[in-house]
């Protein structure tokens, strides 16, 4: 019995090992336990050198010394100059701001028409719902962070654990 059990968990472990080896591809900060991992159709956005052009998509395929990004741009490691991550908490407050201050004017026009108000909307509810999306379009340009790469600050790997 409790060989099958060794039999079972040595096969289990070799079949998961198989099934997620993948190429990573990891933007790192050295020095440091920071780090940003992308696998195969992980969304991106990058900067490359040479033309001088943001892409942005999935992640086809990670090669040894590039990443196919959409099945048609091909990106070698040192053509990369920076890559583009979300911030995750200004981007929840950015959409929490725009999606409240949208409803409570409308919530604030319905209800002012339905009780036949001489002023269907008061000047505090323009205040307040103008404040709230004016907050919501301000945190817009913070909602990405450009990380440059320039192997000091943050450097381009790819680890390989295909055979």
């Amino acid at each position: 019995m409790n060989d099958k059990k060794i039999i079972l968990s040595v096969i289990f472990i070799i079949s998961f090992t198989v099934l997620f080896s993948q190429n990573i591809f990891l933007l790192e900060r050295p020095g440091s336990i920071k780090n940003y991992k992308y696998y195969v159709n992980s969304p991106i956005r990058l900067k490359i050198i040479s033309p001088d052009t943001l892409i942005s998509g999935e992640i086809s395929r990670i090669n040894d010394t590039s990443i196919i990004v959409n099945f048609a741009n091909e990106i070698a490691l040192k053509n990369i100059s920076c890559i583009y991550t979300k911030r995750w908490g200004v981007s929840f407050l950015q959409k929490i701001f725009l999606f409240t201050g949208i409803p409570y004017l409308a919530l604030s026009v319905v209800n002012g028409a339905i009780n036949n108000d001489n002023t269907v909307v008061s000047k505090n509810t323009f205040i307040i719902s103008g404040c709230l999306i004016g907050a919501g379009i301000a945190l817009m340009p913070l909602t990405k962070r450009k990380h440059k790469i320039d192997n000091k600050k943050w450097r381009l790997k790819i680890l390989n654990f295909e055979n």
